[in-house]
Formats: structure tokens, C-alpha cells, sequence
């Protein structure tokens, strides 16, 4: 009976978003307010700077607070982080609201977990469409230019994370069947559409996708080929990355490998310090403060709540956020993978904790204190083994969340691209090459440099295999790996072991503990929210990925 409430409650959300989004997608605004905005520099640029705050306001996505979940796209990075297996509720399941994606539960296309990447992803597609359609390139100032570029910069970014969200990689009929919609992505929609071709839009195939995203991107490179510094918005090095991971998912590895390799040895940019991976103070949170970040964004205090925020559930340390609760950590299988002389592996704590290492950590001495021991006064609960720190809260600031929160959420950093540049030449059979990259960006890592996976990579299987695990160790909790993990085809999860971190929900009778080892997980194919097919009739049931949810057996 519960559950049917939920269910039911969920679809009167549904329905409302629906109407809400059409009339957001397709707004009935007057010609005169369109040519006066493509007349105004000033109004570009003002629709130009309101699409990254969109990406990262609270309750931005489904419009409202109600769910502590939607905090923009950050947020959306760490669902997909959940649905992978690098990232274990080690206390309090019933505070982690990302939950459900981590338990693969109602999953399917009338609950409102759907509706997060669907009408957040459409939502900023549309503002890029705006802005692409009232400028003319042919009479548009420099500056204007610029404008469009970022606008076809954001859409391609857009449409290449849902093509591969929801473009569904097989898992052999072993939990879902997917041959039905093989090589289907999503409806593009694009600033030419109109109301009629909208209500019968399909899931465009992935060839029509690509070629889509490809031209944009040509697009955005015209137009921002002067732009190379800043990372707050798009750059032309920026705009390269995201070449370099199109033409990854699209299987060109000589065009992946070459656009990665001109970002390494054109943009300046340099890998992570280990004094900036383990800065308390800016330790991912503040681009500015390194010069790795190709691409990030910022968020001010007008717009989050103390809940709605990445720090509140990401950073361990700050003592206002759901981390106090949920001790969330890395996967004890990847923490004991990764060598001590792997200074990434202080991102989280060792079960010897300071006996290991002596951590820096954000705060005073009595908020560190707190941290590790917890305190009533503060209503903390002692810090656990395998806790993440990686994630500080902004500037240090583990008590008042109006400055915590306020961290930047990098999009894309130069580390990315040594890993596309490796894996891209070891795919196009240069073994000997590939391994001599991640060698280079590996050496970096360890404190002594002396990495070396020569050993580990005697075969492009074994080569790439290492590397997967050195790129989940890398972006544990950025929102990347998920793609890998489609990619490869070959990859699950694995949280069920003797031993385990990962969480037991007895509640739900739903578990983060089960293993599709070796079958990529069903839930990786993401469904099609109801409310877009109750309006366009070009997807279906017939048309849409399978509801995954609950189609893996608890490992017990």
C-alpha cells in the first residue's frame, strides 16, 4: 500500500511536470522581444551567464525543494555515481537521497527518478536554444559570436550526456532486453523545431545523434577558437575535451586521441598537485585555485539551500550536510586496490586513520575534532573508515553552509584527457604508446613517481583494465565513470563480498549489495520519463528502455 502511494503521488508529479516542460520548451514569446535580444549584446550575454546558474540551483530541475536530491547538474553527476559501485552508505541509508539509484528501486518511467535527467538536461537545452536562435552569424558582432559558441558548446555537452544515458548498452537479455531500442539516444530538439514535429519527435538513432552533436561542436569551435582562458565558461580547449569524448563514445579513437593529445600540449593546463588534491581550503571546490580545471562552474549563496547542495552531501566535513549521517565512502575493494604510494588514496580514510597518514582536514581544530569523534553538542557521529574527504566544503568552512556550500563543481579537467589520449591509443592498437601516457599521468599521482603498469599491461585487455581502475580511483564522485562503464560493455557491479561497506536497507527490503559482475547493470539504461511520451508520440512503451528496477538479486 505504501508503495502504491508512492507510485500514485508520483504520477499526478508526472502529469504536472509534463504541461510545465511543454510550455517551457515551446514558449509563445512575441517576434519583437526575439529581434530586441538579437539587437542587444547586453541581453545575450545576460541569457548567456543565466544558463550555468541554472545548471546549479537548488531545486532548479522539478521546481521546488522538495527534493533534496535536485541541487542542478551536480546533483545528476552524483546519481550516476550511485548506480555505479565506488561509492558505499556506510551509516544512515535513510538520509542518502540518492538512495533509490544506488538500490536500482523505482526506477522506472513514472517515478520522479526519471524525471531528474530528462527535465533537467531539456530545461538548459532549451535556454541554449534560445540564444542560437536569434542570433544571425552573418550580421552578429564578436561578441555576440562568442555567445553562440557557448550556447552550441553547452548543447553539444547537453546532448552527448543523454545520447549516452540513455542509448542503452546491452547486457545479454540477462536482466533486460534492449534489441528493440539498439542504437536509439534521445529526441533532439533543436531551435528549428516547432509545436506540431514536437509532438511526434523519436528517439533519434545513434548516427543522427552524433552527427547532431558533431556540428555543434564545429560550430562552438568557430566561434571560440580566440576564447582560452577561464574555466567558468566554455573555452576552445573546452569545446576540444568534449570532441575528444564524443569521438570516444562514437568509436573513433585516431580523432579521440587527437583532440585529447591537442588539449594536453596546447592548453597550459597541468595535473593536480597532490597539494591541491588535499588543499582543506580549495580541495575541489575553487577552479581558480589550480590549473587543471578546463571547464567548471560556480554557484553563489542566492542559490542553494543548506540541504540542496553539493557539499551538503558530498562533503564529509561540513557539519550542516547529510555526510554527518551517511558516512559515505569509497568501496573498500577499490580503497585496497589503490598503492600508498597513490597520494589520491588520502581522500579517504584509512581504517588506521591518522595512524596512516596525517590527514589535512578542513576546519578548526575543534571542527576537526568533531569530524573524527564525533560530537552531541554538534549532533555528529564519529567519522568512519573508508569516510570521503575529498570534497572540502568551500573555502574550509565546516559550520555555516552560506559559505560550505558555495563550491565550484568542475565539468571537465585536464587529467580526463591524459586518460582519452591512453585509452584512445591503446583501443587503436599502439600498446607501446599507450601505455608510455598513462604512465605520464600516473607518475603524477604517486609520490615518488614511480609508477609504472608495464607489468599489469601486457595485452590491450590487461592495459585496459589498469586504467579503468586508475580512472575510478581519479574521479570517484564526478560524475565521468558512468559512460566508461557503458562503454566498455564489460564491466558491472560488484558490492556484494565478504567484508563489504556497502549498505543493507532492511527497511525497503532493497540492498546497495548485488553484483552484476562482468554484465553492465540495467539501470545504466536510463528510461524515458512519462510525462514526455504522454505528449509526444513519437516514443512509446514499445520505444522506451526497459524498467530495470529491482531485476538484480541481493548478493547475501
Amino acid at each position: 500500500m505504501k508503495n502504491n502511494i508512492l507510485k500514485y503521488s508520483v504520477i499526478l508529479l508526472s502529469v504536472a511536470l509534463a504541461s510545465a516542460c511543454i510550455k517551457e520548451t515551446f514558449p509563445e514569446s512575441s517576434t519583437q522581444t526575439a529581434e530586441q535580444v538579437a539587437k542587444s549584446e547586453d541581453a545575450l550575454k545576460a541569457q548567456a551567464n543565466a544558463l550555468p546558474v541554472q545548471m546549479m540551483r537548488s531545486g532548479g530541475i522539478l521546481g521546488s525543494g522538495s527534493r533534496h536530491w535536485d541541487f542542478g547538474i551536480p546533483a545528476l553527476h552524483v546519481a550516476t555515481d550511485f548506480m555505479l559501485e565506488d561509492i558505499a552508505t556506510q551509516g544512515e541509508p535513510g538520509y542518502n537521497h540518492f538512495g533509490y539509484w544506488a538500490t536500482n528501486e523505482y526506477m522506472g518511467s513514472e517515478y520522479v527518478f526519471a524525471q531528474g535527467f530528462w527535465v533537467g538536461y531539456y530545461k538548459w537545452i532549451k535556454s541554449c536554444n534560445d540564444i542560437i536562435s536569434v542570433v544571425n552569424p552573418e550580421t552578429a558582432t564578436a561578441e555576440m559570436l562568442q555567445y553562440l559558441g557557448l550556447a552550441y558548446a553547452y548543447r553539444a555537452y547537453f546532448y552527448l550526456d543523454l545520447a549516452r544515458l540513455y542509448e542503452p548498452v546491452s547486457n545479454g537479455g540477462v536482466y533486460t532486453d534492449v534489441s528493440r531500442v539498439a542504437n536509439l539516444t534521445v529526441p533532439i530538439v533543436d531551435e528549428t523545431i516547432d509545436f506540431e514535429k514536437a509532438k511526434n519527435n523519436p528517439r533519434a538513432t545513434h548516427e543522427e545523434m552524433y552527427t547532431f552533436i558533431f556540428s555543434d561542436l564545429e560550430k562552438a569551435a568557430e566561434y571560440l577558437k580566440d576564447v582560452k582562458s577561464g574555466y567558468t565558461t566554455p573555452t576552445i580547449w573546452g569545446v576540444y575535451g568534449l570532441f575528444a569524448r564524443a569521438y570516444m563514445a562514437d568509436g573513433n579513437y585516431k580523432e579521440a586521441a587527437r583532440y585529447a593529445k591537442m588539449v594536453i600540449d596546447q592548453s597550459g593546463k597541468s595535473p593536480l598537485t597532490q597539494d591541491q588534491w588535499e588543499d582543506p581550503v580549495n580541495g575541489f571546490n575553487n577552479g581558480a585555485a589550480n590549473n587543471s580545471w578546463i571547464w567548471g562552474l560556480t554557484v553563489s549563496s542566492e542559490n542553494f539551500n543548506n540541504l540542496l547542495a553539493f557539499s551538503a552531501h558530498l562533503s564529509g566535513e561540513a557539519q550542516w550536510g547529510y555526510m554527518t549521517l551517511t558516512k559515505l565512502g569509497i568501496n573498500k575493494e577499490l580503497y585496497n586496490f589503490i598503492n600508498d604510494k597513490d597520494f589520491r588514496k588520502h581522500s579517504w580514510l584509512d581504517p588506521d586513520f591518522m595512524s596512516y597518514y596525517k590527514y589535512k582536514l578542513a576546519g578548526s581544530a575543534a571542527d576537526q575534532d568533531a569530524f573524527l569523534n564525533g560530537s552531541d553538542a554538534k549532533s555528529l557521529t564519529p567519522a568512519v573508515a573508508y569516510q570521503a574527504i575529498k570534497f572540502r566544503p568551500a573555502k574550509g568552512e565546516c559550520n555555516d553552509y552560506n559559505v560550505g556550500n558555495a563550491a565550484d563543481h568542475c565539468l571537465m579537467r585536464i587529467e580526463e584527457m591524459h586518460f582519452i589520449y591512453a585509452e584512445a591509443l591503446a583501443r587503436d592498437n599502439d600498446l607501446p604508446g599507450a601505455i608510455k601516457a598513462l604512465n605520464t599521468i600516473m607518475k603524477t599521482r604517486y609520490t615518488d613517481g614511480s609508477y609504472d603498469c608495464t607489468g599489469r599491461a601486457s595485452s590491450q585487455k590487461g592495459f585496459l583494465d589498469e586504467l579503468f581502475l586508475q580512472k575510478r580511483v581519479e574521479f570517484w564522485g564526478e560524475g565521468i565513470m558512468i559512460y566508461d562503464y557503458k562503454r566498455y560493455g564489460n564491466k558491472g557491479i560488484h558490492r556484494g563480498y565478504e567484508g563489504t561497506n556497502h549498505a543493507q536497507v532492511e527497511r525497503l527490503n532493497t540492498a546497495e549489495r548485488f553484483n552484476s559482475d562482468g554484465t553492465p547493470s540495467p539501470q545504466w539504461n536510463l528510461v524515458v520519463t512519462r510525462s514526455e511520451f504522454q505528449n509526444n508520440l513519437g516514443i512509446t512503451d514499445v520505444t522506451n528502455n526497459p524498467d530495470p528496477s529491482g531485476t538484480i538479486k541481493l548478493w547475501k
